[in-house]
């Protein structure tokens, strides 16, 4: 992925230190366990380039794909993914246009219209993204894969290495996704009902444009305190302590 910039938000950090700490802090739960916590069922595989080197490598922690994501991150060097999981199912999942629309957002920032929604056929589960984030490498989602409505950032890795991970549960390309209204109105639904609700009933509700936050999931504390040893070699992370992506999105009402 191409390099970030150098531009400082109010806060005086750049974009990919905030990316980078709101990642470090986010945790997909699946049915009420940490991802971090799950034995995988099977290797996932990833083929990548890391300055110019072709690499194809198979992992079964979550932490170690992780481990190669952030050191590439934090060294600035450029990191290309050529292949998740099976073949081909990257550019499937995230094709070239999807992924444009999804940095699109990112730079125009604020009450994005969500580019992607992805869905699980087995459990009936999904996931809508509205932006991406660190380098094209995550995204910000809506989602309800561990059963209850979460608005977080995610690595790409850990929405497509699911089906390796518990077996149960492969998302797809919703195809069919169309929206035309902005991610808070989804938002607002999903705090109201505790559910992700799709566009034809949304256009019903009685909305307010006032967004509760919806609740999110605690980091493990071993990752906890990674995050603070982070912190005491580069103390402006800890002025992210708190930070989530509500904060990015200029939501009226978010509490």
């Amino acid at each position: 992925m191409r390099r970030g910039g150098n531009s400082r938000d109010e806060d005086g950090l750049s974009p990919e230190v905030r990316d980078l700490a709101l990642l470090f802090l986010a945790d997909l739960h699946i049915d009420g366990k940490s991802i971090h916590k799950l034995r995988a069922k099977r290797p996932f595989r990833v083929r990548y380039e890391l300055d110019g080197h072709i690499r194809d490598q198979a992992f079964l922690s979550s932490l170690s794909w992780r481990a190669v994501m952030l050191f590439a991150l934090e060294d600035r060097k450029c990191l290309t993914v050529h292949e998740m999981d099976e073949t081909g199912r990257l550019a499937q999942t995230f094709p070239a246009h999807i992924m444009a629309r999804l940095a699109e957002n990112a730079r125009n920032g604020g009450d994005v219209i969500p580019a992607l929604r992805l869905v699980d056929p087995e459990r009936g589960a999904s996931a809508i993204v509205t932006r991406s984030r660190g380098r094209g490498h995550a995204v910000d989602v809506l989602h309800d894969l561990g059963g209850s409505p979460v608005f977080q950032p995610l690595w790409i890795s850990d929405l497509l290495r699911l089906d390796a991970l518990i077996g149960i549960m492969k998302l797809v390309r919703d195809e069919a996704f169309a929206p035309t209204m902005p991610i808070s109105t989804y938002l607002e639904a999903a705090a109201m009902t505790g559910r992700i609700v799709a566009e034809p009933e949304l256009a019903t509700m009685q909305l307010t444009g006032i967004v509760p936050r919806l609740p999110q999931p605690r980091p493990l504390p071993a990752v906890l305190a990674m995050f603070e040893e982070r912190c005491r070699t580069f103390p402006a992370l800890a002025r992210l302590r708190e930070r989530t992506i509500y904060d990015e999105y200029k939501l009226r009402g978010a509490t």
